[in-house]
């Protein structure tokens, strides 16, 4: 995507022009990186929060603003995928062409499936709330454990205790 991207400015600027198709593929390559970004990021729960309610609440208010935050997310999502489908249906019936000889619709299915996929997660997670809230909401990084020394991966040392956190 870079390369693509990179060639072209030299090519306009060197050559006075590029290839035909490769803005358009740039830009569905940007579409999809970040749609496939954003339903992992959802899936692991590392996903931008604005976290007010979980630290200075307690915990069951917590596990009810994650419960209505999940449900409000997930219509927004579901609202997107719906809407997406008839965007997409109206580009499949117009015929456009998103680059080169690839239809707009093709490009653009990434946008309902990532969304459902998105809609679906937190709908779940309305339903079965983190009993627990995760490390972005506790205000900090989740906690590292310690790799084994030379000598405890070989047994020659005792492994020593960590302490457990507050």
């Amino acid at each position: 995507m870079i390369g693509f991207a990179a060639f072209q400015i030299i090519a306009r600027n060197a050559f006075g022009g590029g290839l035909s198709w490769a803005d358009g593929l740039v830009q569905v390559a940007l579409l999809w990186v970040t749609m496939v970004g954003a339903s992992a990021a959802s899936g692991a729960d590392r996903h931008i929060k604005i976290d007010i309610v979980p630290r200075f609440a307690g915990p069951r208010m917590r596990i009810l603003a994650a419960r209505v935050t999940a449900l409000g997310t997930a219509v927004l999502c579901a609202a997107l995928g719906w809407t997406s489908i008839e965007f997409i249906r109206w580009d499949f019936i117009d015929g456009t062409i998103g680059f080169g000889a690839v239809p707009a619709w093709v490009c653009e299915s990434i946008i309902p499936l990532a969304a459902g996929v998105m809609a679906a997660r937190y709908l779940a997670r309305t339903i079965w709330p983190a009993a627990e809230p995760s490390a972005g909401e506790r205000g900090g990084a989740a906690p590292r454990k310690q790799e084994p020394s030379a000598g405890e991966r070989e047994g020659l040392a005792p492994r020593k205790q960590e302490p457990t956190p507050p």
